[in-house]
């Protein structure tokens, strides 16, 4: 018989807001932190911990699952929770942040089409696969499954609209587009920052290129992703950083893989890409740690940070306290709205906010100001919020039918990064020439990416697999667009 274990530690909840499973996972962080709870202890159990405090048990068991999954408690045989050993330095280094899960999940689903296509174009820009030159095939596509391309028609054109309008009137300036996103930011992922260190650009390319200028990384060792986002190493190369790939796992980048040598290191911790982990709290205290210990920074791409499905929020590096001095945090508009907006930022260090805007001064670089001026608008109406709750609804649901079709017709593929962003990736324990899987494929009208084309590494120790995009694939496509990825997949296997 399971001995029963005492409560043992206070339980702070005065002053706190939010769900009750919200509040009491803060609370036990809390005492974490402080040194009641230590790593490796037993906790007790939910039943136990809730008559303690005259907590309802659903809070309880909502607290140990949502702590569970941020990797601060592990569950072991026997329905035993532990505190998993690194939590307190993570608990410590704000790794829990004070993240705000976003705005609810409510509203009408408005359907796609070619309306938000059309939209997308009206700036001009035509919404293009972000990496690889995908095979044209016979140039249509059916099922449309390239990664990093948000779905423009899920936009209320009622919304759209009124900020378009807005941006365009000469009579009524449009709000301050930094100022709006600190706003966003500290709103929907749990980060307070200076809007006067918000700098605004065009793509992330071009924020990581000002990045490595300005924070001296030219001629310098830059620790990166391997897989990893192939357009941000360019960036980072033709500014003269010196690329050294670091190979990542199903978690992403391990700090004891860095070298004190190293001057930066570029991670996307939200949704790693391509591999799609989401970075464990002791990975990012550790990362940090590293970056403070060399005077180094962390270049944070947080691109799809903001979907994330039944999992808790875990709020960007650049939140956690220690992070203000050595944290570069990037974003886009494009995941979230449209490609063709072409609006990104970077929230620097205070200490390099000067040299950032010289250089913006010495390049000419900026972003469109009809474009600054719609999506400032369109934060300040509440649009954004009212979108974001429509898109995570939908993509919630495209993405859950999905991997339930992989499953289902691609018995050989393992799927990674389900828990949150815009994509996820097959891989297979048999060799598969995923180039050729990704040619044949568009040849039957679906467009995906292989896998190795963003490994930097040799061909011999490349990964392969797919990378497959969900955020415009109809729920009624998902069966058919698997069924024929497992048909191509298993005829270029087969021995």
């Amino acid at each position: 018989m399971r001995t029963a274990v005492p409560v043992s530690f206070t339980l702070d909840l005065s002053g706190r807001t939010g769900p009750r499973p919200d509040q009491v996972a803060r609370a036990l962080v809390a005492a974490i932190a402080s040194g009641q709870v230590h790593d490796g202890d037993r906790l007790p159990s939910t039943r136990t911990l809730a008559a303690t405090f005259g907590l309802a048990r659903t809070a309880v068991v909502g607290a140990y699952e949502e702590l569970t999954a941020a990797g601060f408690l592990v569950a072991r045989p026997g329905g035993a929770t532990y505190v998993e050993h690194g939590a307190a330095a993570a608990a410590r280094a704000g790794a829990f942040g004070a993240g705000n899960g976003g705005a609810s999940e409510t509203g009408a689903l408005p359907s796609t089409g070619a309306s938000g296509l059309a939209r997308a174009r009206t700036f001009g820009v035509a919404e293009a696969p972000p990496v690889w030159s995908h095979p044209a095939g016979d140039g249509r596509i059916v099922y449309d499954l390239r990664p990093g391309l948000a779905d423009p028609g899920l936009i209320a054109e009622r919304d759209w609209a009124r900020a378009m309008r807005l941006a365009a009137s000469p009579a009524r300036p449009a709000p301050d587009l930094r100022e709006e996103l600190g706003g966003h930011l500290r709103r929907f992922r749990g980060l307070v920052v200076d809007p006067a260190d918000i700098f605004l650009f065009p793509s992330v390319s071009s924020a990581l290129r000002a990045v490595a200028v300005t924070c001296g990384l030219a001629g310098q060792p830059v620790a990166f992703e391997d897989p990893g986002y192939a357009k941000a190493r360019l960036a980072l190369g033709e500014a003269g950083a010196v690329i050294r790939p670091v190979p990542v796992d199903d978690d992403g980048i391990r700090a004891q893989n860095l070298r004190d040598s190293d001057q930066a290191c570029y991670v996307t911790p939200a949704h790693q890409f391509p591999l799609g982990g989401r970075m464990p709290v002791r990975r990012r205290a550790a990362l940090l740690e590293w970056a403070a210990a060399g005077d180094a920074l962390v270049l944070e791409d947080d691109y799809d940070g903001e979907f994330r499905y039944d999992v808790p929020p875990l709020t960007p590096l650049r939140a956690m306290p220690a992070a203000a001095r050595h944290v570069v945090y990037l974003g886009t508009s494009s995941k979230i709205l449209s490609r063709g907006l072409r609006v990104s930022w970077a929230v620097l260090p205070a200490r390099f906010r000067a040299p950032m805007m010289a250089c913006l001064d010495a390049s000419g670089e900026e972003v469109s100001e009809v474009s600054a001026a719609f999506l400032a608008s369109f934060i300040a109406s509440g649009a954004l919020t009212r979108h974001h709750s429509r898109a995570m609804r939908t993509y919630r649901a495209r993405q859950g039918r999905f991997v339930a079709a992989c499953r289902e017709h691609i018995p050989a593929a393992r799927v990674l990064g389900i828990e949150a962003g815009l994509h996820l990736t097959l891989v297979f324990g048999d060799a598969l020439d995923d180039v050729a899987a990704v040619s044949r494929l568009a040849r039957a009208g679906l467009a995906c990416l292989p896998l190795s084309a963003f490994c930097a590494r040799s061909a011999g120790s490349r990964r392969s697999g797919l990378i497959c995009g969900y955020s415009r694939l109809p729920e009624t496509a998902a069966g058919p667009a698997a069924a024929l990825i497992g048909r191509v997949t298993a005829e270029l296997m087969a021995p």
